[in-house]
């Protein structure tokens, strides 16, 4: 028959039953260990850049480049074709108003300056002429008249004298008619001789008009081409500095060719220019941000050109402070076209994690490791980027390129 085990041979199969399953649990662990140290990768600190996750206040942009230029510049050209006479001043001069810069040659317009005088002078001697003609007609005609006049009132006189003969029958009737018919005569070239008068009057004074406006457009011709003489100086409007010159002396320049260009330094604008895409989200009065380095000037865009070269379209920015002293004439700058505002949102700063999608991965530092995350991605600038979902004000969030991560759920830290 079977006898039962003892006890202490029970208990050492037990002891031995619950080695052999400790020893395979710490060898799992060990494995565990082992396998997740080789399957998940570490990067270290010192090649990442983090942001803390913060409650502020964003503005969405689109960035355009654009260019630091005067505000106002004055382009100086030559008024008549001559030649360049003498330069007086170099590109890179302060210029005052007033004050000459190059001079060109006025030998051709002064002839033509001294031709339209002289023939002015001859239209006032016509004028003068056509005014004693007008006065000695007036004189001839007036005399007429009143001679005319004197005999009419010589027939009146004598028809009421054969009148009266004939009613007291001391004169014919023939006598009468004959009285009456003279009279008649005498009104009508009266009449007449005052037609004449008027007539010729306004005929001489038509003539005398016509000369005032010849005289008129003489004297105009002449203003031009004493203001044309005036411009061959070439003289600033201005105080600026004259940012460049024609100095190729005896050089043909023809009216409108550019001699030099003056610009006021004392305060500026800027001209931009963006992808056509973006021309719907421009328009006049719009705020913008001019980047000078770190320094960010506010202004708002003043024009749009109507058209677009080569997919883009230019603007230009009109700053608050044009006078600023980091401005400097063609000096490059970031313009940042502000298109919304919000306040209040959890932002970030802006890197290479940003792919422009609205939702994506993001890594958030916990300790030693770091942790995916799903977003959305709101409003965004240059400087930050709104980040709604699983993010907390005060998460540090990595915004380097982490797209090939983007498959793990945890990616280890390494400190440098």
């Amino acid at each position: 028959m079977d006898r039962a085990l003892p006890a202490d041979i029970i208990r050492k199969k037990r002891l031995k039953r619950y080695l052999k399953i400790a020893s395979v649990v710490l060898i799992l662990l060990v494995v565990y260990i082992v396998f997740r140290t080789i399957m998940t990768p570490t990067i270290s600190r010192g090649k990442i850049l983090t942001s803390v996750a913060e409650v502020g206040t964003i503005e969405a942009t689109i960035t355009a480049s654009g260019v630091v230029t005067p505000e106002f510049e004055q382009v100086l050209t030559s008024p008549i074709p001559s030649k360049i006479e003498n330069i007086i001043l170099k590109s890179g001069d302060p210029v005052k108003a007033g004050q000459s810069i190059l001079k060109l040659n006025k030998e051709f317009i002064q002839i033509e300056y001294e031709k339209l005088t002289d023939e002015l002078a001859l239209l006032k001697n016509k004028k003068e002429q056509l005014g004693l003609r007008l006065q000695r007609t007036r004189i001839d005609l007036q005399a007429r008249y009143d001679i005319k006049d004197l005999e009419t009132k010589f027939m009146t006189a004598q028809l009421e004298r054969a009148t009266r003969l004939y009613e007291i029958g001391g004169g014919t009737q023939q006598d009468l008619e004959r009285a009456e018919l003279s009279l008649e005569i005498a009104q009508r070239e009266l009449k007449q001789l005052a037609n004449q008068m008027e007539n010729q009057q306004a005929s001489l004074e038509a003539d005398l008009n016509e000369l005032n406006f010849q005289i008129q457009i003489q004297k105009n011709s002449i203003g031009e081409v004493r203001r044309q003489m005036e411009l061959a100086d070439a003289r600033a409007d201005r105080n600026g500095v004259i940012t460049w010159i024609n100095d190729d002396l005896g050089a043909t320049v023809n009216p409108g060719d550019a001699l030099a260009r003056i610009a006021d330094l004392g305060s500026f604008k800027v001209e931009a220019r963006i992808s056509d895409i973006h021309a719907s989200r421009l328009k006049v009065g719009g705020p913008v941000k001019v980047r000078i380095n770190d320094l960010d000037l506010a202004g708002r865009i003043s024009n749009i050109f109507p058209t677009v070269e080569n997919g883009i379209v230019t603007f230009v920015a009109e700053l608050d402070e044009k006078s600023h002293v980091s401005l400097r004439s063609n000096l490059r700058v970031d313009v940042f076209v502000i298109t919304s505002c919000k306040d209040s949102v959890i932002r970030v700063g802006n890197g290479a994690f940003y792919e422009g999608s609205v939702d994506q991965k993001v890594f958030v530092v916990e300790g030693d490791e770091a942790v995916r995350r799903v977003v959305s991605i709101g409003a965004s600038n240059y400087d930050y980027v709104e980040i709604r979902g699983d993010i907390r004000p005060g998460d540090e969030v990595i915004i380097s390129d982490m797209s090939n991560y983007y498959h793990m759920e945890r990616v280890g830290i390494a400190e440098d």
